[in-house]
């Protein structure tokens, strides 16, 4: 019988404008469940990034590893969705992140500017259907 969520994993976000050359600080990062059947998610986490623009290790929950070990015995990841926030900056939405046991992640994210003159921006969503791509171990310039 598969068993769910008895594991976990580490996630830290970096955010960056300029094609990923510069570092963004203070912005706002959410984390949160995939939407239920009724639209609505827990929310885990909501943290800011640092002067290299990363947010600390943020522990998720995973199922277990054993769990793709056989054909029924469940799904061996967890689903999260990531949302990214930071003044003068269109916001981004990362969705259906997963996350496998005991392995960290890095989720990269590069913001874009406003128009000049535009009060808000609307939300760009990085992934729709397939799990997003994540960065395994650490990534360049991690403190």
């Amino acid at each position: 019988m598969p068993q769910t969520n008895s594991g976990m994993a580490d996630l830290r976000v970096v955010v960056t404008t300029a094609l990923g050359a510069v570092p963004i600080e203070g912005a706002s990062v959410t984390v949160s469940t995939e939407a239920d059947q009724n639209g609505a998610r827990t929310l885990l986490y909501s943290v800011r990034t640092n002067s290299s623009g990363m947010t600390p290790p943020l522990a998720l929950a995973t199922p277990p590893r054993a769990n793709s070990m056989t054909p029924d015995g469940g799904t061996p990841f967890s689903v999260y969705t990531v949302e990214v926030a930071h003044e003068g900056f269109n916001p981004v939405t990362a969705l259906r992140v997963t996350m496998f046991e005991g392995v960290p992640a890095v989720l990269p994210v590069t913001m874009v500017p406003l128009a000049e003159n535009q009060p808000t921006g609307e939300t760009d969503l990085t992934a729709t259907g397939e799990p997003q791509a994540l960065y395994l171990g650490r990534y360049p310039g991690e403190e």
